[in-house]
């Protein structure tokens, strides 16, 4: 449910986590615009069977890394450089999670990838 305080902002049900905003304002959220861009293809190989956890071998340094099964939809996923925020939509459309939970849970994911310098992150505007 949404209603315009006397202040003039916009306010959505908390329990959604909905953002705060202008009415017509366009939302700005890091999620909008932090990239995801994986290790260069010719430094990973990727091994698994449909339906089976993915593993995926760095071959520069010989480390190895098993994802579950929304680890390796979110693999899949960022094969092509994507925002945070579309992968946390398209896994709200595949799974029953709720917003807060799914950002939470993604950035997450991405913050160990990135630590292991599977993926980085870029900015865009």
């Amino acid at each position: 449910m949404r209603t315009i305080d006397s202040f003039g902002y916009e306010v959505f049900d908390l329990d959604t986590h909905a953002e705060v905003m202008m009415p017509g304002e366009v939302p700005y959220s890091l999620s909008s615009y932090l990239h995801v861009i994986r290790l260069k293809k010719e430094q990973i190989v990727e091994e698994g069977l449909f339906g089976e956890p993915l593993s995926v071998l760095r071959l520069d340094i010989g480390k190895s890394y098993r994802f579950n099964e929304i680890g390796s939809r979110i693999w899949d996923l960022i094969r092509e450089p994507l925002s945070v925020g579309e992968v946390v939509n398209k896994l709200l459309f595949e799974y029953d999670i709720d917003r807060m939970t799914c950002e939470t849970e993604v950035f997450g994911f991405l913050a160990k990838l990135s630590k292991e310098r599977l993926i980085q992150f870029s900015l865009s505007c």
